[in-house]
């Protein structure tokens, strides 16, 4: 994949204007009118977008593909209803900072898990995706006080959405990280918040926006895909537990999924590709199994095989 369409260098599609139309609809009128918004103004993304478009047919052939029947449809009507979903997604995050999402719509089966780990005052590391609204889960843990949620993400590509966010609740930069690579600086950032007891998010299915990040390639949805090496050599730095944490919409609710992975990430100098290797295809399968079920609800609208690469 050259380096224009790494899906860091994609322009932000969502203009300022409809953000703003959105989020004041929402404070005058409520959640209803807002949602009423949401289908002319993914209408005019669908139609416009093309290369979103055809990422997300291409992504949903895949899931059939692995399903080994077309239970979903992988044509215009499946990639409009990909994209409603993400916009969804991006409505329930506002709806969360702005403190009008009920707290009982979002599911926890495994809360004791949590609680267990929160009480034992040790800090870890949650392994999240572009699978669901981790976000949004970020909100309800700072509404409730029940938990330091630190997030690592590359706001660059979405500095509008997250100037609206910001609008909505100025509490949502605060324990935003931004990064463009990972060094002792980041790394010394990262032992301090987990000492404290506080647990830091971050995305395993984005490349690093660097030229130079490493990443291994994986099987995932049958071929062969980039994922980044950083999150998990993170994980072997910071030596603390790491688990996967989605959280997913169920109907018109949400389910948080958390799942231990691993109680350390070791990889010892002897075999540490082949120890990098392991642990990204194990995230990768448990998130291929996830897309599986819920195969509207992943939001990566690029080329993520690099297929283009490929064919060089």
């Amino acid at each position: 994949m050259t380096e224009h369409n790494h899906w860091s260098h994609l322009a932000e599609r969502g203009g300022s204007l409809g953000l703003r139309i959105i989020f004041n609809c929402y404070k005058l009128l409520g959640e209803h009118a807002a949602r009423c918004l949401l289908y002319p103004v993914v209408g005019y993304f669908f139609l416009t977008g093309k290369k979103a478009r055809l990422a997300s047919q291409d992504y949903l052939q895949r899931i059939n593909l692995k399903l080994g029947e077309p239970k979903i449809q992988a044509n215009w009507r499946g990639s409009f209803r990909h994209m409603m979903a993400f916009a969804q997604s991006g409505l329930d995050k506002l709806a969360a900072w702005m403190g009008g999402f009920d707290h009982s719509r979002v599911a926890f089966p495994n809360r004791d898990a949590f609680d267990q780990l929160l009480n034992s005052g040790q800090g870890a590391l949650l392994i999240a995706s572009h699978l669901g609204s981790v976000e949004m889960t970020r909100a309800l843990a700072t509404s409730g006080q029940r938990a330091v949620v630190n997030a690592v993400v590359y706001t660059d590509h979405a500095q509008q959405f997250n100037r609206t966010l910001q609008q909505a609740n100025a509490e949502f930069g605060v324990n935003l990280i931004q990064v463009t690579h990972f060094g002792p600086d980041t790394a010394i950032l990262f032992q301090d918040k987990i000492d404290q007891g506080e647990f830091i998010v971050i995305v395993g299915d984005r490349t690093p926006p660097a030229e130079n990040g490493r990443v291994s390639q994986v099987e995932f949805l049958g071929n062969a895909a980039p994922f980044a090496q950083g999150p998990w050599i993170l994980a072997s730095l910071l030596e603390c537990p790491v688990y996967l944490f989605f959280c997913l919409r169920d109907k018109q609710d949400y389910r948080i999924h958390f799942e231990p992975f691993a109680e350390r990430i070791e990889l010892p100098r002897r075999d540490r590709q082949a120890q990098l290797q392991n642990y990204i295809q194990q995230y990768a399968t448990r998130l291929e199994a996830y897309c599986l079920s819920t195969p509207y609800q992943w939001f990566n609208f690029y080329d993520f095989w690099q297929q283009d690469a490929a064919s060089k």
